[in-house]
């Protein structure tokens, strides 16, 4: 029987995505801070995706 779900556990994609929505933010950090929230979902979900607790 086949699962239907929207994630699909990939613990690598989820790490490049941490990373460079990380960098990302030091970006905006540095250049933009009143946008940093922006960053913040992108980065925490694939932080939660990488440790497996999505």
């Amino acid at each position: 029987m086949k699962k239907n779900e929207e994630y699909v556990p990939n613990r690598g994609r989820d790490w490049l995505i941490f990373l460079v929505s990380t960098v990302a933010m030091v970006g905006f950090l540095i250049l933009k801070p009143e946008w940093v929230w922006v960053v913040w979902p992108f980065q925490l979900t694939a932080l939660a995706g990488a440790l497996g607790r999505l």
